[in-house]
């Protein structure tokens, strides 16, 4: 004997799946990596890029208010209604508790308005979670680098001619097509590679050259043995130009800390 379909039954179903997928979502986002890192190193959980993850909790946050809605007014709304028309006419028994629940919430929003402890806390400790995903020696050059070009690379980094990026991805077979229109991001979706590892092969120099770091990743320390000068004269010569720094910062930390980028602190040290 088949029975009726119950949409209680199924709205019921709908809701407790999507409160999960919401939950699960939720901490994933929170703790995930941020934009920057996640596109440089195409990052992935469990088989879902950063970008997935948001799709799921957004449509799954979307099915479940409408889940909700369906809920209060297709198998609900009888009950709904002769509730406010029961309280309406008697009056609000339960007043204390309503008090209670606005303060509740203004509290909650005006504490994270003005980012008071604790919620200030919780987004700090998701900040902190965020941030623990990048490691140094895998940062990008200048923040969503993964969208610049060749040519703004070599400009980026300073190097005099594209042709010299180009014969590195020839050497390492790395397929382009344009070196003033496609992105590192693209250049690594067409050879199944990521930005990062698309930047390694350009930023990394023959043997016979010595160093193997961009001039991004360099200390003031680094360069003062490079250029053959001290410290102290290369520290003088930022703060004659009003750039603040420490001699164990990397050009890259020194260019976002002052708005500028790495090849103009690098000009200023090499003249």
């Amino acid at each position: 004997m088949k029975t009726k379909f119950s949409w209680r039954a199924f709205i019921s179903f709908g809701l407790t799946w999507a409160i999960l997928v919401i939950l699960v979502s939720g901490v994933i986002l929170y703790v995930a990596p941020p934009g920057r890192y996640a596109h440089w190193v195409n990052w992935e959980l469990a088989g879902f890029s950063k970008e997935g993850w948001q799709a799921i909790h957004t449509l799954f946050s979307l099915g479940f208010i409408v889940l909700s809605i369906f809920h209060l007014f297709s198998v609900n709304w009888k009950s709904f209604v002769s509730y406010i028309k029961s309280k309406s006419t008697k009056g609000f028994n339960k007043k204390k508790e309503l008090l209670f629940s606005i303060i509740a919430i203004l509290v909650f929003f005006f504490g994270t308005i003005f980012a008071v402890p604790p919620f200030q806390t919780v987004m700090d400790l998701g900040e902190a979670a965020t941030e623990s995903w990048e490691k140094t020696e895998e940062r990008a050059p200048v923040p969503h680098a993964e969208l610049l070009t060749l040519a703004e690379l070599a400009h980026q980094l300073d190097i005099e001619s594209v042709e010299e990026i180009t014969r590195k991805l020839d050497s390492h077979k790395i397929a382009y097509k344009d070196t003033h229109t496609q992105t590192l991001q693209e250049i690594g979706e067409a050879n199944d590679s990521t930005p990062l590892e698309i930047y390694e092969i350009i930023e990394k120099k023959p043997a016979n050259q010595g160093q193997g770091m961009g001039v991004g990743r360099k200390t003031i320390e680094d360069f003062s043995k490079e250029l053959n000068k001290s410290t102290d004269e290369l520290m003088q010569i930022l703060e004659k130009n009003n750039i603040e720094a420490k001699a164990t910062e990397t050009l890259r930390t020194i260019g976002e800390n002052n708005d500028l980028p790495p090849r103009d602190v690098y000009k200023l040290l090499s003249e």
